[in-house]
């Protein structure tokens, strides 16, 4: 029989049982599947955790509070960081809808006027990088936050530019909030 815990925080929050019902000696190569699948749970219930804590901020009333808004879209953009990092997909798909809810909750303005604007399309990578330029972020900060090299970033950021009509990363960052990609 094997037992191994599933820490979050340093904090137990669960053990995962194993058992053989011969009685055979068991290798490293068990021990070694039991603790990944321990990690897995746990990462898990980190980014299950990360997400309702940044979903509670977002329903918190903002009545008073400037920097509310700002709240909201930095957790957006730590949420964009944290989602390729997952490797469940139907949470990953998850956190992309909670995203994809955030960035509506933002109250993009309907196009008003003679001209419509054309409806644009950004790759998943392309949000994420516009996420961390929004909140501020240099290419060498968004390339560390998203797991990324910092001439991927310039790349990513440049075809959400082009995409977007934008000729700086602060246009390309209005024009995608006014577009409901971002909050």
């Amino acid at each position: 029989m094997v037992a191994v815990p599933v820490i979050v925080r340093r904090q137990v929050r669960g053990v995962l049982y194993g058992a053989l019902r011969d009685p055979l000696p068991m290798g490293e190569r068990v021990f070694d599947a039991a603790v990944a699948a321990a990690r897995d749970v746990e990462q898990s219930l980190v980014v299950r955790d990360e997400v309702q804590r940044l979903l509670s901020m977002t329903r918190e009333p903002v009545n008073g509070r400037a920097g509310a808004w700002e709240e909201v879209r930095e957790a957006y953009g730590e949420l964009r960081a944290l989602a390729p990092r997952i490797v469940d997909a139907g949470l990953r798909s998850e956190l992309h809808a909670v995203c994809g809810r955030l960035a509506g909750a933002g109250g993009a303005p309907q196009q008003r006027g003679s001209h419509e604007r054309r409806a644009v399309t950004l790759a998943p990578r392309e949000v994420d990088v516009l996420a961390c330029v929004a909140a501020g972020s240099t290419n060498a900060a968004a390339a560390e936050r998203l797991g990324l090299r910092p001439e991927t970033v310039k790349g990513y950021l440049r075809a959400a530019m082009r995409k977007l009509g934008a000729h700086t990363r602060l246009e390309a960052v209005v024009a995608a909030r006014r577009a409901g990609l971002l909050p």
